[in-house]
């Protein structure tokens, strides 16, 4: 683990963020693996007293810029706060590749940061909600054999209670259907095992961008320079650290409070932005249904018809949908805690 709190990151810069007046940001400056990397935490300035926060981990090739997700949260009576873990979106810098990691395992000092600056601002407990490869990271996080009260110990200082998890479309096994996946598995690790340093060139613009953005016919605007329509180029080296992260989760056993939300289909491979728009056109549902069912204890599952694969980004239906059921499942959870 790292050194204590006042030697292991430093606060560089905060002011208002680009989201607008009701958003503040902080980026914190930390030893990463090789060099100095940043993490940068945004949070909603609604409910400051509230004692209870949700906390958001987004996914590959993604930052934070859902401003009516942290307004539905602050409407429901919690803190909003979202990290852009080092290396994605605000936390991009030009010494290091974006989206690279030299494992999982590393986000953790990111996810340490964001919950002692919580504690901090008086958050005394926290529901982390992840999408897909942020689900990953979040999950590698919390089966950590090191626990809260160490964590403490080690910074010098309290963190809040993570009192539950929602997963939306986590990236928990590659995306293939389970049969496929079976076989695969090992020649793929062998594959980027043998070649760490080599990449997979992003030139063509996925049909799932085409359905989120409105430059091309979407109803989303974000930074292209941050969450490119073609995608960053993909390291095997980074292939690679997510499969042995998935390896390791599958044999952990999760225990904590876990709402986990997917689409009802997968649209992996179609040709149309109408085909694409009719489930998750990233991930295989079958594959990230048995990896999830696997390795959490205490699950529950809800199915969103038409959902893409951020559920919050799909049409208004399904969205609705997908808000109601993190809604219903947070006032079970707030009622045992």
């Amino acid at each position: 683990m790292s050194a204590p709190l006042g030697q292991a990151w430093r606060l560089l810069n905060q002011g208002e963020d680009q989201l607008g007046a009701d958003f503040y940001y902080r980026t914190f400056a930390f030893a990463g693996p090789k060099t100095q990397v940043h993490t940068t935490l945004i949070h909603h300035l609604g409910n400051q007293q509230a004692s209870k926060a949700i906390l958001y981990v987004h996914g590959y090739t993604d930052y934070f810029f859902q401003a009516g997700l942290a307004q539905h949260f602050v409407d429901q009576g919690y803190r909003f706060y979202a990290v852009d873990l080092q290396g994605y979106g605000r936390s991009i810098r030009p010494s290091t590749p974006p989206n690279w990691c030299d494992s999982v395992e590393q986000y953790s000092q990111d996810l340490d940061i964001a919950l002692a600056t919580m504690k901090q601002d008086g958050v005394e407990q926290v529901v982390i909600l992840a999408h897909s490869t942020g689900g990953l990271v979040v999950s590698t996080y919390l089966a950590h054999p090191y626990a809260l009260p160490e964590r403490e110990s080690h910074y010098q200082m309290p963190f809040p209670e993570v009192i539950g998890l929602m997963l939306n479309s986590p990236f928990l096994a590659l995306p293939f259907p389970p049969a496929v996946l079976n076989r695969i598995s090992w020649p793929i690790r062998i594959l980027v095992s043998a070649l760490p340093f080599s990449y997979l060139r992003a030139k063509k613009i996925t049909t799932y961008a085409t359905t989120l953005h409105c430059r091309f016919g979407g109803e989303w605007d974000y930074r292209l320079d941050w969450k490119p329509a073609e995608g960053f180029n993909l390291s095997f080296h980074w292939l690679r650290e997510i499969i042995l992260a998935q390896r390791n989760l599958a044999q952990q056993s999760l225990s904590i409070p876990t709402l986990f939300c997917h689409s009802k289909i997968s649209t992996i491979g179609k040709d149309s932005v109408v085909e694409t728009q009719q489930g998750d056109g990233v991930l295989d549902v079958d594959s990230m249904k048995q990896a999830a069912e696997k390795s959490f204890t205490n699950l529950t599952e809800v199915v969103i018809d038409k959902g893409f694969h951020d559920l919050y980004l799909s049409h208004e239906t399904a969205r609705e949908e997908y808000l109601q059921a993190m809604d219903n499942w947070l006032a079970q959870l707030t009622t045992t805690k």
